[in-house]
């Protein structure tokens, strides 16, 4: 558990939320229901009403389109699993600024946030997908441009969290900060090694860069460029069914393993608390557990 909400130190810390635009439209449904002991997973499609995201050539194909439709398959796909409750940020065609829907995670209590996008070049044909996490300092000037025109697409003027309260940067902070980086990256790796073999990842697949929608301080993000829909024969695969079936499919696997070990970390920490009488049995329990949804994904 990450710090903010609650673990076995003798203090927590209060970590302020942004004041957010809000709309009318945005009233996220919870699919699966937010139930005791079940995770909560905010999937994020990108762009959406006056912001297109990226094109085609042609221009008749947009980035908030597929990021749409690759989220609901990813919806889907947790929700036939039925070990986590699912939010989508959007589920139509409008426009929701960068810090709504990260701070709808957090608001949620969101356990884990997925952003959805698409990726774009101006010369050229690159291709494959590429996983984002949060870092202030980019890995690369590739990184660092795409963060900078994801960033442009939220107008709304909002403060960073962190300029509104000086409880953020207090040790707690810092602390639940980098554990939630550090489960970012965790998962991550652990996205790319489900996906692989699904999708083709670019030759260097896990970036870092200061994208504003994954600076939920408590809340594990990724952002990840599901392919090049300026590439034409990247952009036939962004559309079709199959594509999205198998990143969804990935993301779903990612998921239940990702859960499945924090589970296992948990119990584990937990059983040091017991007499030794019991520790056996409570890891028993945990064995059989992982097995069953070993079995499930098989």
């Amino acid at each position: 558990m990450l710090l903010a909400k609650g673990t076995t130190t003798s203090q927590a810390v209060r970590i302020p939320l942004a004041h957010a635009v809000t709309s009318d439209k945005i009233s996220p449904k919870i699919y699966k229901g937010r139930v005791s002991g079940r995770p909560l997973v905010v999937i994020d499609p990108g762009h959406g009403g006056h912001d297109p995201g990226s094109s085609s050539r042609d221009g008749r194909l947009h980035e908030k389109n597929v990021t749409l439709a690759i989220a609901l398959a990813v919806r889907n796909a947790l929700r036939e699993s039925g070990r986590v409750s699912v939010v989508l940020t959007r589920e139509d065609d409008h426009f929701l600024p960068l810090v709504s829907r990260r701070e709808m995670s957090r608001r949620m209590k969101a356990d884990l946030f997925i952003s959805i996008h698409a990726d774009s070049a101006p010369s050229g044909n690159p291709h494959g997908a590429t996983i984002y996490t949060l870092s202030e300092i980019a890995s690369d000037k590739i990184a660092a441009n795409l963060a900078a025109r994801e960033n442009q697409a939220d107008l709304s003027g909002i403060t960073d969290i962190q300029t509104q309260n000086n409880d953020v940067k207090s040790i707690l902070y810092d602390l639940t900060r980098r554990e939630t980086m550090n489960a970012s990256v965790s998962f991550a790796s652990l996205l790319q090694r489900e996906l692989q073999g699904r999708i083709p990842f670019r030759s260097h697949y896990h970036r870092f860069a200061g994208f504003v929608v994954l600076k939920a301080p408590d809340v594990p993000s990724v952002l990840i460029e599901t392919g090049y829909i300026s590439n034409p024969d990247e952009a036939a695969q962004l559309f079709s069914r199959s594509y999205r079936q198998a990143i969804a499919s990935g993301i779903r696997r990612a998921v239940e393993i990702y859960f499945a070990r924090r589970l296992a970390h948990l119990a584990e920490s937990s059983n040091f608390e017991k007499p030794k009488s019991e520790r056996k049995s409570s890891t028993r329990s945990l064995d059989s557990v992982l097995k069953n949804l070993n079995k499930h994904n098989e």
